[in-house]
């Protein structure tokens, strides 16, 4: 069994010994690898939809993966916290890991690791990290099929609500001088420019406005840091 650039490095992230729950397992990959290569001690799959968990289920008999356990369910609604110790959400948008983490106020005691690789709207998932009580500890990047995907690790802990380029480069994608960070911040930038053009264009939110000038600034300062 082989990962896809993206879900290797989830698998790097996760810690020996773990007691791992692959949410919204999606084609049971992840837990399938972890079980196989003996990087984790049990596994657990959701998923919301019975035939994404069914394919899970397929991925672990040709492997001839035993102990993974199955469940139709929304998130974390089908597991109890005594039963994992290390959560995976990778795939999904934002908003919708928020959402989830939301439902599930356990995660915020000690001794939960929680693996975040959102698709979207990871701004609005860092302002939700930081309301609901909990503190990124690591930012990390991978390239998979010509895209840049970034990943959080995340506890429980206190950490101030993000704002201008901080809402999407942690400080420890800086200091540690990941080999991606220059094409993510130009990803970024590129991104932004063009909204800040389109919005200013049109007279647009001058709330909006200010953000993304804001954020430009700073990832603009960080581009510089890195080319000197």
């Amino acid at each position: 069994m082989e990962l896809s650039p993206r879900l290797a490095l989830v698998a790097r992230l996760i810690p020996p010994g773990s007691r791992v729950c692959d949410v919204g397992t999606d084609h049971g990959r992840l837990p399938v690898y972890l079980l196989e290569r003996g990087m984790c001690v049990s596994a657990i799959a959701t998923d919301l939809n019975p035939e994404p968990l069914a394919c899970s289920r397929r991925t672990a008999e040709l492997a001839g993966v035993s102990g993974i356990s199955f469940r139709l369910a929304d998130g974390l609604d089908g597991v109890a916290p005594h039963e994992v110790d290390t959560v995976v959400m990778a795939g999904m948008g934002g908003e919708t890991i928020a959402g989830i983490i939301e439902r599930a106020p356990w995660l915020c005691a000690p001794g939960y690791h929680l693996i975040l690789q959102p698709q979207s709207k990871v701004p609005d998932l860092m302002a939700a990290l930081a309301h609901g009580g909990y503190c990124v500890q690591n930012q990390h990047l991978a390239e998979d099929a010509g895209k840049l995907y970034t990943v959080l690790e995340v506890t429980a802990g206190q950490m101030a609500s993000p704002i201008g380029g901080a809402q999407y480069v942690h400080e420890s994608l800086l200091t540690r001088g990941d080999p991606l960070l220059e094409s993510y911040l130009n990803g970024i930038c590129n991104k932004f420019s063009r909204a800040l053009q389109g919005l200013e264009q049109a007279d647009g939110n001058t709330k909006k406005c200010a953000d993304f000038t804001r954020a430009l600034a700073d990832l603009n300062r960080w581009r510089g840091e890195i080319e000197s």
